[in-house]
């Protein structure tokens, strides 16, 4: 029986929501079964689809893990709050000036992201504070309050407070704030946010902090009374504990996502490059590339080992949030992403998306050309399967929106080049990750998932040389199951300035000893006890002078120790290493975590015999027109091998298996790839 067609009484154990632009996902753990649900979103309240989902599900949860777009459309949409910004006197244009620097260096009119905060809502504060946290203009209370109430009458629903060295001394920025929060303005402070240098990554940190917490606090609002309110399942009155996935690859309570709501602009696309790792440990498949192809975008990560890259030099919309984040590569492709001509006549693909209202043009109710459209009028699409059945498509719309778009070149030639040029975003956003970055993606293996992302993957490692590829149980819900493997924890940092001298141990023990103090209170209001926290120390070091630091993880804090490890890290990234120069610690950092311990999902049963075709359908790869079957991939054999062209339809995505590929099951139940010629 279809996993949507069977009912539960109640969902016991936690469950993990992923709120996309075109699809909400969901699932729970139920004993030591995994229910997946799959519905589309609902933008105008994406509330509803969580509730929707869980309904969907049969039960109540518990624990409810959550991941979403919400804070990142935000950003992207320009709907945030009307947020007002605060500085020092003489440094209230920082957000707009920036770093100067060039996206493209010899373009002579270049385009620059617009501040999300105007120039009549920034406001100067009359203290000055000096580096070392020594106060050179003291902030009056006086002072305070004149600025907050410049800022309350300005119409501002929210501030941003970030003063020169707050991170040093953070006490006229506590003072702003409290001024600030009696005239009814919430406020965010960079002392809070990111204590550490450099103004500019501070200050649009702590504006985007600012400008998403207000729509994240009324979203989390709203998900959380009707959560409480829904009849869910046979104890509906039972409190259902919200947790929100962070960017950096750990979970954290709805209160602190409501304070640091920056933390969660990629919260989606961070779980899906944590269960990437999961997989690629418990099948031992070494060395991965994450493949993450949603409705709207494409996100794509590269993972070592056990090791989850994470950086501190993410930018969205073009504007940098300097708080650690998984490095995921994002590009504008996917399902919905829009095919149209340019003004010159050039075949464009995404990045504007269809998303899920009106969503692509077989879905019934737009008539927009788009990928997922594509990939129906190349006979990739089995309408009868999709969404386990329970959603009806209408192949001829897909037909009818690339007829308009084919120019007299011919309906399949235009979906084949629309795909083609998917393809290709698709093939520079990994190389991104691997090429550019010293890796060769032929020693790796591809990972998978999203609702577009089996469809497109084969085709994807044949452009890069790949000859494997996995599919994950249910792929179009994985970064669900990213949220259910996360830890709980955030990280901490602060900034410290230190001369790597004889003196360095006692002062990394007393910054540390900070910082921990920090995280256990923290973590000690979400219900989690000291004995279950674990930490990774990592330092931000740099040769004196050198605008940039590299990050080095650290056990023990002696000069000779901590000299030995920069000193590795460094020659690695670069080389060699400098002569008789001065080394400095600038910043400290605290990776605080309660490990997961694991999800109680049995493997799924082993099924003997072969599968037989669902049905046999016409498809195009390339000029070629082929004859492929397809089959329901929950009842191939344990040791069936399916060769291509063949489609492995289910509830939540559809697997192409293109000419020249072999598909076969593993004891996990994942799908294997394999290069057949």
């Amino acid at each position: 029986m279809p996993q949507h067609e069977r009912e539960f009484s109640n969902v016991a154990g936690p469950a993990a929501v992923d709120v996309g632009g075109t699809f909400t996902d969901l699932l729970a753990v139920v004993g030591d079964e995994l229910i997946a649900v799959k519905v589309p979103s609902t933008p105008d309240a994406p509330e509803r689809g969580v509730v929707d989902a869980l309904r969907l599900a049969g039960g109540a949860s518990s624990t409810v893990i959550h991941g979403s777009t919400v804070a990142t459309n935000a950003v992207l949409e320009r709907k945030g709050a009307r947020t007002a910004f605060v500085s020092t006197r003489g440094f209230s244009d920082i957000i707009e000036i920036g770093r100067q620097e060039r996206s493209s260096l010899y373009r002579l009119l270049v385009e620059r992201p617009e501040a999300l905060v105007p120039r009549g809502l920034r406001f100067e504060a009359d203290e000055r504070v000096l580096p070392g946290g020594n106060v050179l203009k003291r902030l009056t209370r006086a002072e305070a309050r004149r600025v907050a109430l410049a800022c309350a009458d300005a119409g501002a629903t929210s501030a941003a407070v970030c003063l020169l060295f707050s991170f040093e001394d953070p006490a006229h920025e506590e003072l702003l704030r409290e001024e600030l929060e009696k005239a009814g303005v919430p406020t965010s402070i960079s002392s809070f946010v990111l204590p550490e240098y450099r103004e500019y990554e501070r200050a649009s940190t702590t504006v985007i902090n600012a400008y998403v917490s207000p729509v994240m606090d009324g979203y989390l609002e709203r998900l959380a009374r009707d959560l409480e309110s829904a009849p869910l399942g046979s104890d509906p009155g039972g409190a259902v504990a919200l947790r929100l996935m962070h960017s950096a690859g750990g979970t954290t309570s709805a209160e602190m996502a409501r304070r640091r709501a920056a933390d969660l602009v990629l919260s989606g696309p961070a779980g899906g490059v944590v269960a990437a790792r999961w997989l690629a440990a418990s099948s031992g498949a070494g060395d991965v590339i994450s493949f993450d192809m949603g409705g709207t975008s494409t996100d794509v990560s590269l993972i070592t080992g056990d090791e989850i890259t994470v950086t501190r030099e993410t930018s969205i919309g073009g504007l940098p949030v300097a708080l650690p984040m998984i490095d995921i590569h994002t590009i504008g492709a996917g399902g919905g992403s829009i095919a149209y001509m340019d003004k010159a006549g050039v075949l464009k693909v995404g990045p504007e998306s269809s998303g899920a209202d009106p969503g692509p043009a077989c879905y019934g109710r737009g008539d927009l050309p788009t990928v997922t459209d594509a990939n129906m009028v190349l006979g990739r699409l089995e309408p009868s399967w999709f969404l386990g059945g329970r959603m009806r498509l209408f192949p001829e719309r897909s037909e009818r929106a690339f007829s308009k778009l084919a120019c007299g070149a011919g309906t399949v030639a235009a979906a084949t080049a629309a795909l083609d040029i998917a393809l290709s975003h698709m093939e520079a956003a990994v190389k991104k990750v691997s090429i550019e970055r010293g890796h060769d993606p032929r020693g790796f293996a591809l990972v998978a998932f999203g609702g577009a992302g089996p469809m497109h993957v084969c085709e994807l490692a044949d452009r890069l040389e790949i000859p494997r590829v996995i599919v994950p149980v249910h792929p179009g819900l994985f970064s669900s199951m990213g949220m259910l493997l996360a830890d709980a924890g955030r990280d901490y940092s602060h900034t410290l300035l230190a001369p790597l001298d004889s003196a360095i141990e006692k002062v990394l023990k007393a910054a540390f000893a900070d910082l921990e103090r920090q995280a256990v209170s923290e973590m000690a209001a979400e219900g989690f006890a000291r004995s279950k926290l674990r930490f990774r120390r990592s330092l931000g070091m740099r040769y004196r002078g050198q605008s940039h630091e590299i990050e080095i993880a650290v056990s023990r804090f002696g000069e000779k120790s901590v000299l030995g490890h920069f000193e590795d890290a460094y020659r690695t990234a670069y080389g060699y290493l400098r002569e008789r120069a001065g080394i400095e610690v600038v910043s400290v950092r605290l990776s605080c975590r309660v490990p997961q311990t694991g999800v109680p999902v049995a493997a799924p049963a082993s099924r003997t015999g072969h599968a037989k075709p669902l049905a046999t359908r016409p498809m195009r790869f390339g000029s070629s027109k082929v004859s492929g079957e397809v089959y329901a991939r929950r009842e191939l054999g344990s040791a069936q091998r399916v060769s291509g062209p063949a489609l492995l339809v289910q509830e939540d995505t559809t697997t192409v298996v293109p000419p020249g590929w072999r598909a076969a099951p593993d004891i996990m139940g994942n799908i294997e790839i394999e290069v057949a010629r």
